[in-house]
């Protein structure tokens, strides 16, 4: 079962987009977008497998030179305490050629329950490479070995810059900072404090906005490793903990954030600078990745398409929304816990498959490409 590591131990197992004008230079947009942006997908849309062999594949990301890149969170590691197990298998590839290349290594994952918790956003943004850890340090275990601790210190809950020839070097501790966030404001939610920085997404001013499924707030890290909270992104109508997984950039400068709960999960709309935050669509299912697509079109990665935790083996899909609210569900019966969520420039979406497995056995994580 897919798992969200927090202290709740949470197992992860309307509206068109607003245009960018208003009165009549929006017709003229959108024409000039109509003659320009890729074909809709189609629910027949194929379902092709791109890399293999991958260890609970998590967030994608374009590269330098357009390289298809994919944060996987590991498999653990051989120091253990009753439940868990701990190592340095979390790890970054380049599968732009179908084999996975591991070009980041040595990053921190936890195994346990079936699979793992480690590296879980990754992004290009301002030439260069980031990658966001789970957890932080009030999730690190006693009695493992020196080196072991250390790396966990320095990398869990950590926004992280990694490069083949810069190796890895933490920005800042959102896990940390959301985590004594929570704890002064343990009203808001039953299992307070807890933090597990899980997505992101390029922001201005060389930053990122970063999405927290453990303290359910929107943080943006500035250029310098400041971390603040934008907005908290409050309990579900039917009083349920909201684990918001993914953060999306929208073409009107809006901030797009889609939450794991239920067989009822909600897209959220937050607009910089105002502060706004508000429900902009629902009636989705366990939501584990968000995004644009070339074409302008809003989609949805759902984990399991009954609710979560699943009612059986998590069989997921991606739901295409399309700029009239019309909705076109891709990959029924095709997608086994898929998650995050990559467009394509020639209108096709990249999605993590199988992302609850590791890189060897009968089932496999993989990426596969929709159209």
């Amino acid at each position: 079962m897919l798992h969200i590591k927090t202290r709740r131990a949470v197992l992860l197992a309307s509206c068109a987009v607003t245009a960018l004008a208003a009165g009549g230079s929006v017709a003229s947009a959108d024409a000039v977008a109509a003659a320009t942006r890729p074909a809709d997908l189609a629910a027949s849309a194929p379902v092709t497998v791109v890399a293999q062999g991958l260890n609970n594949p998590r967030s994608l990301a374009w590269g330098p030179d357009g390289h298809l890149l994919v944060a996987e969170a590991g498999t653990g590691g051989s120091e253990c305490t009753a439940t868990l197990c701990f190592g340095l298998t979390g790890s970054v590839s380049d599968i732009s050629t179908g084999a996975p290349v591991r070009v980041v290594t040595g990053l921190v994952s936890e195994s346990g329950e079936g699979n793992a918790a480690g590296p879980a956003g990754l992004a290009y943004a301002h030439h260069r490479l980031y990658v966001l850890e789970e957890g932080g340090s009030f999730d690190i275990p006693a009695g493992l070995s020196p080196g072991l601790t250390a790396a966990m210190h320095e990398q869990f809950g950590a926004l992280l810059h990694v490069g083949t020839r810069s190796g890895i070097t933490p920005i800042t501790n959102p896990g940390d900072f959301d985590y004594a966030w929570s704890s002064l404001h343990e009203n808001l939610a039953d299992d307070f404090p807890d933090a597990n920085p899980y997505a992101m997404t390029p922001g201005p001013r060389g930053g990122l906005y970063l999405m927290d499924a453990g303290s359910n707030t929107l943080d943006y890290v500035s250029r310098n490793g400041r971390v603040r909270v934008l907005a908290f992104i409050p309990r579900t109508p039917a009083g349920s903990d909201s684990v918001p997984t993914c953060v999306a950039l929208g073409p009107d400068g809006a901030l797009y954030i889609g939450q794991l709960n239920g067989a009822q999960s909600s897209v959220y709309r937050y607009v910089p600078g105002r502060g706004r935050l508000a429900i902009w669509q629902s009636g989705f299912s366990a939501i584990t990745g968000c995004g644009f697509g070339a074409n302008g079109d809003f989609y949805v990665t759902e984990f399991d398409t009954t609710g979560f935790p699943p009612s059986g083996f998590p069989a997921g899909a991606v739901v295409q929304l399309a700029r009239d609210g019309a909705r076109t569900v891709l990959g029924a019966g095709e997608l086994v816990a898929p998650q995050g969520f990559l467009p394509g420039p020639d209108g096709s979406i990249y999605v993590s498959n199988n992302s609850i497995f590791p890189g060897s056995g009968s089932t496999t994580g993989e990426v596969v490409k929709i159209g």
